[in-house]
């Protein structure tokens, strides 16, 4: 490190703004709990076929689940090579 530089982390935000764009988001909050939020064309005709249609909202833009069922549509998405971005309390992740 030169002397006098600042190492900083990020903790916030994504680290790449001009990569790919994620083809879903991850939220949480204490009112309407966990939501997948469906932000690409791939990523909705995706969820159609791994999603039970009870799950989603009146736009079906929206997947309404527990924890459970994110982190088994999530590692679904990822494997079938969907980008997954969640907004947590702290940070942003892309995963």
């Amino acid at each position: 490190m030169v002397a006098g530089s600042v190492h900083r982390l990020h903790l916030t935000g994504r680290h790449d703004k001009s990569g790919p764009k994620p083809d879903l988001r991850v939220t949480y909050s204490k009112s309407s709990g966990w939501q997948i939020e469906v932000l690409s064309q791939h990523a909705y005709n995706w969820a159609q076929r791994h999603a039970d249609s009870f799950l989603f909202d009146n736009d079906g833009n929206r997947i309404r689940t527990n924890r459970t069922g994110v982190n088994i549509l999530v590692h679904d998405a990822r494997t079938n090579g969907l980008k997954t971005e969640y907004i947590g309390p702290h940070r942003v992740l892309t995963f």
